[in-house]
């Protein structure tokens, strides 16, 4: 541990609690203006504790009245000293460690910089688990469910399916630990409500109003709308009406979330099928120059078309 890369966690002025989201959890419903409502979930600042951003989600947070200074509620909670059986001798303080030293207890190292407690003097530190126990971390308040959702982190060779997309992921996933019903994947919980799906698919679609996260697509509004299909993959959303939509409803535009976005590469659209589609076209011209046929020709027209229509380079 390097003392030179250790920021000392401290504020002079007073803080205050703010709450984010006071409707929660019916918010989206008493909005009248969804404007609004975007405007209010698109809030982002930095903790200064531990530099990671405060969201909308987080609800709660503190600010302080005087300066540019906010933080976490649960980065305020920590206490800035504290007396630990692992180091007798002195007080540990609360520390940033920017040097991705090893906790002396646990033996873990982080990938990024974090919180820990530390002695600058004997070159002594721990991690938050270590020194506080079961550490809570961040809970989230999502529009999408009626509990608080708290992170876990699925083994890291072990894949469960997402309950905003329907789709199988590994790694962080935000559970509801009062119903136990519903667990999303880190990537789907933390999607923009409002997206330029050519932004989501880069630059594959294009639409000219943002698109606005839907968290559910009811069989009866599907029926209403005539059974519209993804307009990126082009399957039906028949059997995804729980999961996450991507919607401009004022040009019946609609997307799976998943498809929608770039952070997967969707199981049934275009993407997967590129190299399939431009190896078979390939296929049937190295055909016709060996044997030419009016039927040949033509499906390789008919090839072409399309790929021009799926914008495929």
């Amino acid at each position: 541990m390097d003392t030179c890369n250790m920021v000392v966690l401290q504020h002079k002025h007073s803080l205050s609690l703010i709450d984010l989201n006071p409707k929660y959890p019916h918010d989206e419903q008493v909005y009248d203006d969804e404007e609004d409502l975007i405007i209010k979930q698109a809030f982002r600042c930095p903790c200064a504790r531990c530099e990671q951003e405060i969201t909308y989600l987080h609800r709660y947070y503190y600010k302080c009245d005087q300066c540019d200074y906010s933080l976490h509620k649960l980065c305020k909670n920590f206490p800035t000293e504290l007396q630990h059986v692992s180091h007798s001798a002195h007080s540990l303080a609360l520390f940033l460690d920017e040097s991705l030293g090893q906790c002396h207890m646990c033996k873990r190292t982080p990938r990024n910089m974090q919180l820990i407690y530390g002695c600058s003097r004997c070159m002594f530190s721990i991690c938050l688990d270590c020194a506080i126990g079961d550490v809570q971390y961040h809970t989230i308040y999502h529009p999408s469910h009626q509990h608080p959702l708290i992170p876990f982190c699925k083994h890291k060779q072990v894949s469960a399916e997402c309950d905003a997309c329907g789709k199988e992921h590994r790694g962080v996933f935000y559970e509801c630990s009062t119903c136990f019903r519903f667990s999303a994947h880190n990537d789907c919980v933390f999607q923009p409500k409002r997206l330029l799906i050519q932004d989501g698919t880069r630059g594959r679609f294009s639409h000219t109003h943002p698109l606005i996260l839907a968290y559910s697509f009811p069989a009866i509004d599907q029926k209403a709308k005539f059974y519209p299909t993804c307009r990126v993959c082009d399957n039906s959303f028949s059997d995804r009406e729980n999961f996450w939509v991507y919607k401009c409803e004022k040009c019946r535009y609609y997307a799976h979330a998943d498809c929608a976005n770039s952070i997967w590469e969707p199981s049934n659209s275009i993407f997967k099928y590129k190299e399939q589609i431009l190896g078979n076209i390939l296929l049937i011209f190295v055909m016709c120059l060996l044997q030419p046929s009016t039927s040949s020709i033509n499906y390789i027209n008919f090839m072409l078309v399309h790929n021009v229509m799926l914008n495929i380079p």
